[in-house]
């Protein structure tokens, strides 16, 4: 009983939201043992739901990790084909001891335990759970248990992570997240995601590794200011509600979304090329431009990007993309400017490697 209060206790002190999952998920597969655990985040728009293993265990503890947050939506499995995990999340209640035809080391046929996962009114995942035989009562309270812990813990991370206006993520997030950017540039690549079979058996074949590079892009509301004081500071919420909602439409649902304040918003991408990262702005962009906003009618955006670096800080790199924005503003607005390539041209200047020295022609 002790080992399961300090287990439970220790759940309740993790503040990064990969180190919860793979926490949640250790601690059941360590009282369960079952053949397998896995815990899956729901992504992707109304209609086409996929699922992203975010953690997984496999004949007990300790949790690895699951898909890279990158992998292509294409490449994860829908949640239509799979249909006790649709029906539980749907009905919102867990679904027991459904026979598979996946053989146990028995002989006898796993059986496949499905329980949603909602914060409020969300449905946010599912935890899998493959077993030799039924869950009994006692380990059900368990599961019971830890995942309303667990969920308790998402909703606090979720509201001291996110800014309270647009759901985005804030500034104190991104200079959290910074870090684990960096680390991931200099460390090896990103593997091929975990390939789930329709009864929950998962193939452990996996693609090479490729490097990472990560970019930043500075969104700013052009002629924002104009908006608040010519149809007040409701219609200007108004409009960056729905600016948003349009930046989720057009990045991907591994890209990383923060409202800085004000009109400032900022996005964190993996891109194998400068080029990619630039169609991915440049989309998002063009769908700014040609948006009919009520009452305002257009808006757009200059957005600024920069490629992040083995040795950056936060401000460091915020400061280059920054200073791509304001020459896209400088010159017409409602444009793409890239740092990197505004020096290699010879329109910025980087005095000494250090952005403090940059000058603006």
């Amino acid at each position: 009983m002790t080992d399961l209060l300090g287990s439970v206790v220790s759940l309740t002190g993790y503040r990064d939201r990969d180190l919860l999952d793979a926490a949640a998920v250790t601690m059941l597969a360590d009282w369960l043992r079952p053949l397998s655990l896995s815990l899956y985040r729901c992504v992707g728009e109304a209609g086409d739901t996929r699922l992203l293993l975010q953690a997984c265990a496999r004949d007990g503890p300790p949790a690895v990790a699951g898909d890279p947050p990158w992998t292509p939506l294409e490449a994860l499995p829908s949640l239509d084909d799979w249909l006790p995990h649709r029906d539980a999340l749907a009905g919102g209640e867990p679904l027991l001891a459904l026979p598979t035809s996946r053989p146990g080391p028995r002989g006898r046929p796993v059986l496949l335990n499905v329980f949603p996962l909602w914060v409020g009114t969300e449905r946010f995942g599912l935890v899998e759970v493959l077993a030799e035989k039924p869950l009994d009562a006692e380990q059900l309270r368990f599961v019971d248990a830890v995942l309303k812990i667990y969920r308790n813990q998402v909703g606090l991370l979720d509201y001291s992570e996110r800014d309270t206006l647009t759901g985005l993520l804030n500034r104190k997030t991104f200079d959290e997240q910074f870090g684990k950017c960096l680390l991931e540039c200099d460390g090896p690549g990103p593997l091929a995601p975990l390939s789930p079979s329709a009864d929950g058996g998962q193939q452990p074949e996996r693609r090479a590794r490729a490097s990472l590079r990560y970019w930043i892009g500075v969104v700013d509301v052009d002629h924002f200011k104009r908006v608040n004081d010519n149809f007040g500071h409701l219609i200007g919420d108004e409009v960056l509600l729905l600016m948003a909602r349009i930046l989720r439409g057009a990045f991907r649902h591994g890209d990383r979304l923060y409202r800085f304040g004000g009109e400032e918003f900022v996005v964190m991408l993996h891109a194998d090329s400068r080029v990619h990262a630039a169609l991915a702005f440049e989309r998002f962009r063009a769908r700014m431009e040609t948006c009919r906003f009520p009452q305002v009618g257009s808006v757009t955006v200059s957005i600024g990007m920069t490629e992040l670096r083995a040795d950056d800080t936060p401000s460091a790199a915020f400061s280059r993309a920054d200073l791509a924005v304001y020459h896209a503003k400088q010159n017409g607005r409602n444009q793409l400017q890239c740092h990197d390539q505004l020096v290699e041209g010879g329109t910025l200047v980087e005095a000494g490697g250090k952005v403090g020295e940059i000058e603006l022609f």
